[in-house]
């Protein structure tokens, strides 16, 4: 892989995604990248398909200098088996700014539902570059040249997620492939960190309980995201094919947007964008999908008047929620998930359900992300 439009080869399918962004915003309340230097930085993910080789994919796509790591190791703590992560057959990779790159194949079998442990030791200092603010995970950044130890010595939590774009594995999908495309409910902010409790890891479980050995859904959601405009990393629309288009399994997208187009022009002094707009933003993106063979599954915008944020409560914000609702669940073209009813208060439909809230009035909880995956028509997914 050279960049990242380019599609991995189909002897190759994609066992675990994440949405990487770069570490220049205006949202003051988003974590912040960290730096490294002679650090061995620890991160794990959970992979959604199993094989017997991988290929761990890195991304300095945001990078505004050459990412050098000099050595990762792989380990498959259920087995305890461990391999090294070669750059053209080298332990030590140099990534140019602006590119993605993937790591030559890896004899470490796994397992669907398996955790892969990725270390990472840097020598020099790395600038910042692409991650993900927000991964619902706990990484660990230790001193000095710690590879494929266990524990790590003196080791500093942090819960972004850096440079790990993929993880491939020499498995043809078996079932269908689900991408969740959206934002931070997407992603699981406000869900219970290293737990897996997002909605699309309980959409996941429900698949499996309903009998699709094969089924995958991959997460595709960043925090702060929004559909027509640039803030916390790219734009959906212009991220929609890094992300989903160019993954050749993909099957099927569930489509969630809009809740920050809405909400934050009100904080970034911006003019808001037209409800037309947002509706044909998302009409646009599930269009883009029909046309290469992928459904598209649109989702209704989340209540958002119980936020704690204010700028989600501005003047005209909800009737622009309901406008928008209530085209997508009146376009007749492409079938609709209503999370919108999902999550509102029976008393208030505008507002979040209590039951349902993390804390903010807006991010679902566990228990409402598992409201969130029930809410999907499991035949919607069939492959």
């Amino acid at each position: 892989m050279t960049n990242p439009g380019t599609p991995p080869e189909r002897s190759w399918t994609t066992s675990y995604l994440a949405a990487l962004a770069g570490p220049g915003h205006a949202l003051t309340f988003l974590p912040k990248p960290l730096s490294f230097r002679d650090q061995t930085v620890r991160q794990a993910v959970r992979l959604r398909r199993g094989g017997n080789r991988i290929r761990l994919v890195l991304s300095n796509q945001y990078g505004t200098e050459p990412l050098v790591i000099d050595q990762i190791a792989l380990t498959n703590p259920a087995t305890g088996d461990s391999a090294p992560a070669l750059h053209a057959g080298r332990g030590r990779w140099e990534i140019p700014a602006g590119r993605t790159t993937a790591s030559d194949p890896a004899d470490l079998p796994v397992s669907a539902g398996d955790e892969l442990t990725v270390d990472c030791f840097l020598a020099d200092r790395t600038a910042p570059g692409s991650y993900l603010h927000s991964a619902q995970r706990t990484g660990h950044a230790a001193s000095g040249n710690q590879t494929g130890r266990l524990p790590l010595t003196d080791a500093e939590p942090f819960t972004s997620l850096y440079w790990i774009a993929r993880v491939q594995v020499d498995q043809a999908a078996s079932g269908p492939v689900i991408i969740a495309f959206g934002d931070s409910i997407a992603r699981g902010d406000g869900t219970s960190i290293d737990h897996d409790h997002r909605y699309p890891d309980h959409l996941q479980q429900r698949l499996l309980t309903a009998g699709l050995d094969g089924a995958v859904v991959l997460n595709a959601g960043y925090g702060g995201n929004r559909l027509l405009r640039p803030v916390a990393g790219p734009s959906m629309t212009d991220r929609y094919a890094r992300d989903v288009l160019t993954i050749p399994e993909t099957s099927h997208v569930i489509i969630l947007a809009g809740t920050n187009d809405i909400g934050l022009p009100h904080v970034l002094n911006e003019q808001p964008p037209a409800t037309q707009e947002i509706i044909d933003g998302l009409l646009v993106l599930a269009q883009r999908a029909e046309d290469l063979g992928v459904r598209p599954i649109l989702a209704t915008i989340p209540p958002i008047l119980a936020s704690r944020y204010e700028f989600f409560l501005a003047d005209g914000n909800e009737d622009m929620r309901r406008r928008v609702n209530d085209a997508l669940t009146d376009q007749g073209q492409w079938p609709v998930v209503d999370f919108a009813t999902a999550l509102a208060d029976p008393a208030d439909p505008a507002r979040l359900n209590p039951a349902y809230d993390s804390g903010d009035g807006i991010h679902p909880s566990d228990t409402g992300a598992q409201a969130l995956a029930a809410a999907i028509d499991l035949t919607l997914l069939n492959p």
